[in-house]
């Protein structure tokens, strides 16, 4: 489904948005749409990709730079971004070399039971915009949205797949206890010994930035891990821990593990655990950690649910 939308009078901030249904799985979109760094590399338009502030572009406060050929310069900073099971938004503030500010969101949406995402991208003026007339350029640029939206499905399309790993669960207990408890993976090795040996951190274990050194029983190989993402709670909706191996030696291990806790309700929570192993692993191999990631996570869970006073509301 293809929808170009023009701005209405509505809403004097609107310009137009754009949206496109993607065969892919929300998750893994997600990883890809909120990478502006990935759109660079695969796209004609835009060049020389430099971050300023942070190590990505997806975190909130995240400053980055790239050039839109022949036409500007271009500094982009992350103002907001929204997790939930089945809606994601990401918002950027870009602001041109040429005097033009504008606000890009990107939405995703999950369509129930099938595969696919439906990416709805919204552009809105700034306010100091107001007095600009973007109305001789607007239908050019909302088809060059479109167009990208159609580049990045073809894209995606043609490359090999990640594998990957997702389960969750929903709980009626306390966020914030839950949280603190499930991010520190010492917890993990005591609820799961038969599936790890150790586990030693350089740094909190809530921290970004800190290394993880962890023996998997599954690899029979030592893993370093590297936390790069960490929500604390502060009165927020949605949480994420995101660890990123290092290293060389990563065949058969998971590139990418994302903890994500949503609140749905005073006391009543959603949590995730992701797993992605990049697309040059052994399938062979794959499938067996798979089962047992999956017994970790079900783990998990159990002990949650069956330690339940532990983890409610005092």
């Amino acid at each position: 489904m293809d929808e170009n939308t023009h701005k209405t009078k509505k809403d004097s901030s609107f310009l137009f948005s754009t949206s496109l249904i993607f065969n892919e799985n929300i998750d893994r979109l997600w990883l890809y749409l909120r990478d502006f760094s990935i759109e660079t590399k695969n796209s004609d338009i835009v060049d020389n990709f430099k971050l300023i502030k942070g190590d990505n572009t997806w975190t909130v406060g995240n400053v980055f730079s790239l050039y839109w050929v022949g036409v500007s310069n271009l500094e982009i900073k992350c103002v907001s971004s929204d997790i939930t099971r089945t809606r994601k938004r990401i918002k950027w503030k870009v602001k041109c070399d040429i005097g033009i500010s504008y606000h890009k969101a990107i939405n995703l949406f999950r369509i129930t039971n099938v595969d696919k995402t439906l990416v709805k991208v919204i552009i809105t003026r700034c306010e100091k915009n107001r007095l600009i007339d973007f109305s001789p350029q607007l239908k050019y640029y909302l088809n060059l949205h479109h167009d990208i939206l159609h580049s990045q499905s073809n894209y995606l399309q043609s490359i090999k797949k990640d594998y990957k790993v997702y389960e969750s669960c929903v709980f009626d207990l306390n966020y914030s206890k839950v949280w603190n408890y499930i991010t520190n993976l010492k917890n993990i090795l005591t609820i799961c010994p038969e599936f790890f040996k150790n586990i030693e951190y350089k740094g909190p274990y809530n921290e970004v930035g800190t290394f993880i050194k962890i023996n998997y029983i599954d690899y029979e190989k030592t893993v370093f891990l590297k936390i790069v993402e960490y929500s604390s709670p502060r009165k927020k909706t949605a949480y994420k821990c995101r660890l990123e191996a290092v290293g060389t030696d990563l065949k058969d291990v998971p590139h990418i593990i994302e903890i994500v806790l949503s609140i749905i309700e005073e006391n009543k929570i959603h949590i995730s655990f992701f797993y992605n192993f990049g697309n040059k692993n052994n399938k062979q191999t794959i499938n067996k950690i798979e089962i047992n990631k999956k017994k970790v996570i079900n783990k998990i869970f159990e002990y949650l649910k069956e330690n339940q006073k532990k983890f409610q509301s005092d």
